[in-house]
């Protein structure tokens, strides 16, 4: 009977360990990856504009080629005005574009226009351009290593700590929130009629001075579905606008 009574005690205790590791995992359900070489591709871009589709188009088959290449989709909205507003412009993204402007020294902003690690511009619809960039990029090794220590969901708020490696000396850490898949009608404007595909659309963006261990928070939109979201981190020079370092941090599906 006492060795009925142990075996007992030991295999509920077995239970609830495994319960509680599956607990545990559903808890913490989600993919972060650090980067020792990248490419982050920052397409601006905008529903208003009858130029922009083929370029929305081109950014995930870019994307496909290689694991190490990270497509973000910023909205401008200066095109709102030609009768359709973009429901994912958000002037802080044109003022992120015409930053890079000054930078490369362009006489005005335009879309589509593609920023590769902060180095490279080019209009975004432009494949072969593209992809020798693209290349010179991924050739590069990261200054800094980003490493996601925890992120957690509250309140429709996730709140991040990660630690950076490196030479963060004059350096931004940039946190984009982005809606991995979208599609739109549009009824208006240039491109009136249209269905248009998106990828990786920055829903929320949040800039940090650069520290050694950072926590921060970033607001999650009230539309934006859990397994449709991901969250991109990457280190910025504060001058030469050149990305440092990259980590991703994906729900498990």
């Amino acid at each position: 009977m006492k060795w009925l009574v142990v075996l007992v005690f030991s295999a509920l205790a077995v239970f609830g360990i495994v319960k509680k590791n599956s607990v545990d995992q559903k808890e913490n359900n989600s993919s972060r990856k650090t980067y020792s070489s990248f490419a982050v591709l920052e397409l601006f871009t905008s529903e208003g504009c009858s130029s922009c589709p083929p370029a929305d188009r081109l950014l995930p088959q870019l994307a496909t080629e290689n694991a190490n290449i990270i497509p973000l989709s910023f909205h401008v909205d200066y095109w709102n005005h030609l009768g359709w507003t973009d429901p994912f412009s958000n002037a802080e993204f044109s003022d992120r574009q015409r930053e890079y402007g000054r930078q490369f020294r362009l006489e005005s902003v335009y879309t589509p226009q593609l920023v590769i690690n902060g180095e490279f511009e080019l209009v975004g619809s432009n494949r072969s351009t593209a992809e020798v960039d693209i290349k010179n990029a991924l050739n590069e090794k990261a200054k800094v290593e980003v490493k996601v220590e925890e992120v957690k969901k509250e309140n429709n708020k996730l709140s991040v700590s990660c630690t950076l490696t490196g030479n963060i000396d004059q350096t931004n850490m940039m946190a984009a929130l982005v809606q991995k898949h979208a599609e739109m009608k549009v009824r208006a404007g240039e491109n009136s009629g249209a269905k248009l595909s998106h990828t990786n659309v920055v829903r929320a963006f949040v800039q940090k001075p650069a520290e050694r261990n950072l926590k921060f928070e970033i607001e999650i939109p009230k539309n934006l579905a859990d397994d449709n979201m991901q969250l991109i981190l990457f280190t910025q020079e504060k001058k030469g606008l050149k990305i440092t370092g990259l980590a991703v941090c994906d729900n498990r599906q």
